[in-house]
């Protein structure tokens, strides 16, 4: 008896403390989820993340909390963890139709098209009229290019239920693609007059008639659009980005000033106008619509994100970094951040950086073609050409309009002279947009590097045509006209790229080389004084000119004169390095080296602090086959100013003929690409360094670079051919080497360009 008493008090006391605690725990994780449920409903979503949370941690198989919490980060902008939840709800609760559609939303837009079917089919194996999952199946046939099967789920929606407009807009677009313009705006206009007051069929409509270039039309319906709602920002923000398209600026500044004006408290309005602002040129203005979106939305992660692009695309990464990390401290796994700290080091040409980062983001949204494409052009930048074909590839596979990806990869194989591939690509590229300047400029440049002279003539006219404000098109006619000795044709084409930028060095170069052509002295001296004035505010351009000047009194056999005039580029901007070069050629040609090393000994005896004079000696040394002493004074010149340009250039090619010393070489030479990243001598001696060092795609890529600007040097021509030898592509290198030997026979290097020619 006492042994069942002593049982009966045990359990009493089990009822006492346990059954309270379960009645307290369910009591809780109900609490937490009314608490989310209704910081929901204010639009406090961070709060309702927690409260969710917090029901959840009390029990993981909460799934309407699971449920709450997926749709909460939705909200938040955060469709990863918002995918993790509705997954979660799915396998507690495998019938919730709800769960189903969201994951095969998700799935159908990460571009998983089975698995987004089989939970589309599974919907519809228990509600065959479940209108929502027939919407997602019109989608996934859509995206299968299943034309008739579309129209036929769409008609099937309509004879459920003949009032749904979305499936009238759906039968217009379809309609539209197929041709049928008249069923197409009968449908959209269908779509209106069932829900006249919805905006979204006005903007299908208008889509409709932009697509159909009927302009005044898409204007007449946005401003019905505009009539029926007036206070609707976003509609003004659609008839600011009409005007755009249209060129009429001033309109379009107008409408999303007005769009402003209507919701002073929306972000997109200010987001928008930046943007325009920022394409426009008018920069401070786009800078204040960014700081008035900060305002509404302080710390924004989006609006952060743009700013920092905004910096970057200024050259400013000190405050694209700042505004980055102020989203990366708070949200570090924010994709679209991280992306931009990957565009962030490619600007800084930390490529293996930038790689790392893109491989990363490939690797968490395999189907993110912006990802692909920016890794791709990190592995172009590095020189890595096979793998960046790869991810360009890829890019294009995931986003077929992708015209940066097709431009990149067609610009690679212009570079491996596969001119087919390059062609295909332009024109791919043109018939996504007609007017795309750089695919016309690439088809021209093709059709040049084949010998297609008339073609590319055709091409660079038709891209004056298009664009003609922009000194492109006269540039690259006017030098298919010089390689073809027409001089006249071809001084009126660049006269006409320079009347637009008068700042355009390489075009006046181009000038000053065909009056020099033509023996015109006279006048190529007069427009070198004319030039002066124009570009006097800049030290780098007036050195070009003087070395220009100085060239045409050598050639009229006025050397003391040119030798003037080289010195006065010199003084003028040090950095700048021809002028070196033909100073010493004097010296050497006249038999003055000794006085003229004398000279500079002189001048260093009495301030022994400038590098000027030790590049000179240098330079004349290393002509003289001196290298013990051209070394000497180059690093002297370096020690004196350890950024000086020429030095560490001519220096780094020193080096490079030393197996051992060859990462010193490439220091040298990373300083002088880093201060002068467009001079070609510079591009040639960084791309010596890599091929020593067994990096052909770096040397490829440089040499490429070079031999634009500098086809015609003879020893670039043998560079290029024997990093193509030895990376194993004979058919490609042997016109580089039989080029670099037909312009000259004794350049350094000739012996082994016929040796590898030989060995072909």
């Amino acid at each position: 008896m006492k042994h069942n008493a002593r049982l009966l008090f045990i359990s009493l006391l089990i009822i006492t403390f346990i059954f309270p605690a379960c009645s307290s725990d369910e009591e809780k994780k109900f609490a937490h989820f009314e608490k989310g449920n209704a910081y929901f409903e204010k639009g406090e979503f961070k709060s309702a993340e927690l409260e969710y949370r917090n029901a959840i941690q009390i029990d993981p198989e909460f799934s309407d909390a699971c449920a709450r919490l997926g749709e909460t980060y939705l909200k938040l902008g955060d469709p990863r963890s918002a995918f993790r939840e509705y997954s979660r709800v799915a396998k507690l609760d495998p019938d919730d139709i709800d769960a189903a559609l969201k994951l095969a939303t998700f799935y159908m837009l990460g571009k998983q098209a089975d698995e987004a079917r089989n939970r589309v089919e599974f919907v519809l194996s228990r509600q065959p009229d479940h209108i929502e999952a027939l919407y997602l199946l019109a989608g996934l046939n859509d995206i299968d290019k299943n034309l008739p099967e579309t129209t036929a789920v769409f008609q099937r929606i309509l004879q459920l239920d003949s009032k749904q407009s979305r499936a009238y807009m759906g039968l217009g677009r379809i309609y539209a693609r197929q041709g049928k313009s008249e069923a197409a705006e009968q449908a959209l206009q269908n779509a209106i007059r069932i829900d006249p007051d919805q905006i979204k069929p006005h903007l299908e409509l208008v889509r409709f008639y932009v697509s159909q270039k009927d302009f005044e039309k898409a204007h007449n319906q946005i401003q019905k659009a505009i009539e029926r709602h007036p206070d609707d920002g976003n509609l003004q923000v659609t008839l600011g980005n009409f005007y755009f398209a249209m060129k009429r600026h001033d309109e379009a500044e107008k409408s999303y000033l007005k769009a402003i004006e209507i919701n002073p408290e929306a972000v997109r309005p200010y987001m928008v106008a930046a943007g325009f602002y920022d394409a426009v040129g008018k920069r401070d203005k786009a800078l204040g619509m960014y700081e008035r979106a900060r305002a509404v939305k302080p710390e924004d992660s989006n609006i952060l994100t743009s700013m920092a692009g905004f910096y970057l695309k200024q050259g400013e990464t000190g405050k694209a970094r700042e505004y980055l990390g102020r989203v990366l401290e708070s949200r570090p796994n924010f994709f679209p951040a991280r992306m931009m700290k990957g565009e962030i080091a490619v600007f800084d040409k930390k490529f293996s950086e930038a790689i790392e980062i893109f491989a990363q983001l490939v690797k968490e949204d395999p189907r993110s073609a912006k990802a692909h494409y920016l890794k791709g052009l990190s592995h172009s930048r590095k020189g890595e050409t096979q793998i960046a074909k790869t991810s360009l590839a890829k890019a294009i596979e995931l986003a077929p309009d992708n015209v940066k990806a097709k431009l990149l990869l067609a610009n690679i194989a212009f570079r491996e002279q596969d001119y087919t591939n390059a062609e295909k690509l332009s024109r791919e590229v043109l018939t996504i947009n007609a007017k795309d300047l750089s695919a016309r400029l690439m088809l021209g440049n093709i059709y040049m590097a084949q010998g297609k002279a008339a073609a590319a003539e055709k091409t660079f006219r038709t891209l004056i045509n298009e664009a003609p404000d922009n000194p492109i098109g006269y540039y690259r006619l006017g030098i298919l006209q010089r390689s073809m000795k027409a001089y006249d044709e071809a001084l009126a084409s660049f006269e006409s790229a320079l009347s637009i930028n008068p700042m355009l060095i390489d075009v006046f170069t181009n000038i000053i080389w065909v009056h020099h052509a033509k023996k015109e002295w006279g006048t190529a001296l007069e427009k070198c004084d004319a030039q002066m004035e124009r570009v006097a505010d800049s030290s780098a351009h007036q050195a070009i000119i003087l070395n220009l000047k100085a060239g045409l009194y050598l050639a009229r056999k006025q050397r003391d004169k040119a030798e003037q005039l080289y010195r006065k580029a010199i003084d003028t901007h040090s950095d700048f390095m021809p002028p070196y070069y033909a100073l010493a050629r004097i010296y050497l040609s006249g038999k003055r080296q000794k006085e003229a090393i004398a000279q500079y000994e002189a001048i260093l005896r009495k301030d022994p602090k400038q590098a000027g004079p030790h590049m000179l000696l240098g330079t004349i040394y290393d002509m003289n086959k001196r290298f013990d002493l051209s070394e000497k004074h180059y690093r002297s010149a370096l020690e004196i100013d350890p950024q000086f340009t020429p030095a560490a250039n001519n220096l780094a090619y020193l080096l490079s003929g030393r197996d051992d010393q060859l990462d010193e070489a490439l220091k040298f030479a990373e300083i002088a690409k880093e201060k002068r990243p467009n001079d070609p001598r510079i591009m040639d001696t960084l791309g010596w360094i890599y091929y020593k060092k067994g990096l052909l795609g770096n040397a490829i890529r440089e040499f490429g670079d070079c031999l634009e600007k500098m086809p015609d040097n003879p020893t670039v021509n043998y560079h290029m051919g024997a990093a193509l030898f030895k990376k194993g592509e004979k058919g490609r290198a042997k016109p580089y080497l039989e080029k670099a030997l037909a312009l000259a026979d004794d350049f350094d290097g000739a012996e082994d360009a016929r040796k590898i020619l030989l060995e072909m």
